[in-house]
């Protein structure tokens, strides 16, 4: 009796040393653990223990569903915390795409992985970011209307497959990577931003049941924070670029200018020729025919620059009917004929008003870099120079630097 009094005391000191040990990292005991303890128990405790025992096990049960449901929680707030510092601070549509699978990997496994983007009307289902172990297959192109991605944009419904056995026949499922390996378990959430879908986000495993409801959501949410912040950076983007577009002519500003001459200077062995224009008769034409005749005038002398300029060439609306041609490696005999083809176009272009037609007129100064000047400012007043000694010499005319001229 002592005997079996020692095994049965070994045996519960093991016991609660086991529990102990699970209470320890309850976040980490799998449930079936504890289901084997509780079936192994009831053939050696009474009844009313094994009634005691089954209670606590449980307890230890659902202890661990609660602790883990508050971890993933509390991850959950970390990704979209960190979701949102990021998307809050870059613009950059490969970056957002890029840490929006780094944090989702980060709470659910992500063999695979893509986000797809689709505008109404569109033939095609772009896809920048397309992952499979690791390695981004990216940019890719599907048709629009066939596949699981254009049934989600469609149906604006999650898909949700955790085996290989509910793959459904139809739509053809279409995965993205490696055609080595098949994914197992696929969730498929589209991307919604107000009532619009903008594309499909999706998670996917090599293993099967690798994913639960809460994962859904999760890819949900991300999707949302994704679509907004991709919205975002191309709103900002446009905003970006209009800022150096001119309203009135369409072409670039004086803003523009300056960067792309800062940019031209600094490379290695470059040469540029600086083409400074100047309306000869705005004035006249608006206090003779109105501004809108003026805006008239300047928007065809942007026409005239557009319609002649190289490969390489550049057109600026400056400010007001001020405009410069950038001509990277242009000769000074090429930069003459360039100014001749911009008057040859005015004079065949005229303006034609109500009360009769206007001849536009252009006074032109031309200067190069680094034979004439070796700074964007130096060159700017020297282009300027030779503008004005357009305008002193009777304007509609072209001068070239030189300098005591």
């Amino acid at each position: 009796m002592h005997d079996d009094f020692a095994v049965r005391e070994a045996y519960a000191r093991q016991l609660l040393e086991r529990y102990s040990e699970w209470l320890s990292r309850i976040e980490e005991v799998d449930c079936r653990e504890i289901e084997a303890v509780a079936s192994e128990l009831e053939a050696f405790l009474s009844e009313e223990d094994s009634r005691l025992h089954g209670t606590v096990m449980k307890q230890i049960k659902e202890l661990q569903s609660r602790v883990t449901e508050m971890l993933w929680i509390s991850e959950h707030m970390k990704i979209l915390h960190d979701l949102g510092h990021i998307f809050a601070k870059t613009f950059e549509e490969n970056k957002i795409l890029w840490k929006a699978f780094e944090l989702v990997s980060r709470v659910m496994r992500a063999d695979a992985f893509f986000i797809a983007f689709f505008d109404e009307g569109d033939s095609e289902i772009r896809i920048p970011i397309s992952i499979d172990s690791g390695i981004n297959y990216g940019p890719i192109t599907v048709p629009y209307g066939q596949g699981m991605i254009s049934h989600v944009i469609d149906t604006r419904q999650t898909i949700h497959i955790r085996s290989r056995a509910e793959e459904p026949s139809e739509p053809e499922m279409i995965r993205w990577g490696s055609p080595e390996i098949d994914t197992s378990t696929c969730i498929f959430v589209p991307l919604m931003l107000g009532n619009q879908v903008k594309g499909v986000i999706s998670a996917q495993s090599y293993r099967e049941f690798a994913y639960k409801k809460e994962h859904e959501e999760l890819l949900k949410i991300i999707g949302f924070q994704v679509a907004s912040a991709i919205e975002t950076a191309r709103l900002y983007e446009r905003v970006y670029q209009m800022s150096f577009m001119d309203e009135l002519t369409g072409i670039c500003n004086y803003r523009a200018f300056h960067n792309e001459l800062e940019k031209l200077l600094g490379e290695d062995d470059s040469s540029v020729a600086l083409i400074m224009l100047d309306s000869d008769n705005l004035k006249s034409v608006n206090d003779q025919y109105g501004h809108h005749s003026g805006d008239e005038l300047i928007r065809r002398i942007a026409e005239a620059m557009k319609v002649n300029l190289g490969s390489r060439d550049s057109a600026y609306r400056y400010a007001g009917d001020e405009f410069m041609l950038l001509s990277p490696g242009a000769t000074l005999k090429e930069a003459e004929e360039k100014v001749q083809a911009i008057r040859d176009y005015l004079h065949a272009h005229p303006l034609v008003l109500e009360d009769g037609i206007i001849p536009i007129g252009v006074s032109v100064g031309i200067a190069r870099f680094p034979a004439d000047a070796n700074t964007a400012d130096g060159l700017k007043r020297a282009a300027d120079e030779a503008l004005y000694r357009s305008k002193r010499r009777g304007k509609n005319c072209t001068s070239v630097f030189a300098i005591g001229s």
